[in-house]
């Protein structure tokens, strides 16, 4: 997925990138725009940041979302004094492969999605997160999370740059995973799930246990991978697993500029 033209502003108060995010403003139907950078120097950046929120109503970006890394306390408040609400904190869990992953499943088998498969792996994607920041914004329609992650699947399932995994278990398709081995021998999990048919059953540790023996059967060192700090269940399993939490960060939205 390739974002639009990156806007710039650059000035002794301000400093920060912003873009309209095609994926989401297809599968919502209108503009959705992204902070990408946030930094503030001094002196008063209202004038510079105007630049921005006339850009908003020129699109009618009906949602803005913001990043911004853990420690940006500063540019969290000003941020939130322009409109932004706080939305959630993320985490990013880190594994070294240093040892042989346990298997614990004979009947788990890790593969490749098919085109066949896709329909079942979209219906799990729309269904099975419950913790997804679209879904949990007051201000944001209910149905633009399934939506949104729908689409990432069959986005993901064209991209060259990704595999789109499935996990089964008797030939019933429990689970998926987004990834991408990347060329530091680290592999990074975009997006990845339980079917609402195999949750709450124990099986997660399994799941992920077989995940990782095979990016360990293929060479690669770490995995990687951001968590929402509502998903406690998950960051749970995570540090069962032997994952270290890295520095992660804080996101914000913005409606109404339409």
């Amino acid at each position: 997925m390739n974002a639009s033209a990156d806007h710039h502003i650059e000035s002794r108060a301000l400093s920060m990138s912003y873009f309209a995010v095609p994926w989401d403003s297809e599968a919502f139907g209108f503009c959705v725009g992204q902070i990408d950078s946030l930094q503030l120097g001094t002196g008063d950046p209202g004038a510079d940041f105007a630049r921005f929120e006339q850009w908003c109503r020129d699109e009618k970006a009906r949602l803005v979302s913001c990043r911004l890394p853990h420690d940006r306390l500063r540019e969290s408040a000003w941020l939130e004094s322009r409109g932004f609400r706080f939305i959630e904190m993320v985490y990013q869990p880190r594994l070294e492969l240093r040892q042989a992953t346990r298997l614990e499943r004979d009947d788990l088998r890790i593969a490749p999605v098919a085109t066949g498969d896709l329909a079942a792996i979209e219906e799990i994607a729309g269904t099975a997160f419950t913790t997804s920041r679209f879904l949990l914004d007051p201000e944001l329609e209910r149905g633009l999370s399934g939506r949104r992650y729908r689409r990432w699947v069959r986005t993901s399932f064209a991209n060259p740059s990704h595999q789109v995994l499935k996990a089964e278990i008797d030939g019933s398709i429990a689970g998926f995973f987004v990834i991408e081995e990347r060329s530091d021998a680290t592999a990074y999990w975009h997006l990845t799930a339980i079917s609402p048919a195999f949750q709450r059953r124990g099986i997660g540790k399994a799941l992920w246990r077989a995940m990782l023996a095979r990016h360990r059967d293929a060479g690669l060192r770490a995995v990687e991978t951001t968590v929402s700090a509502h998903n406690t269940p998950v960051l749970n399993l995570y540090a069962q697993l032997g994952f270290r939490l890295q520095p992660g960060g804080t996101t914000l939205h913005r409606t109404g500029y339409r």
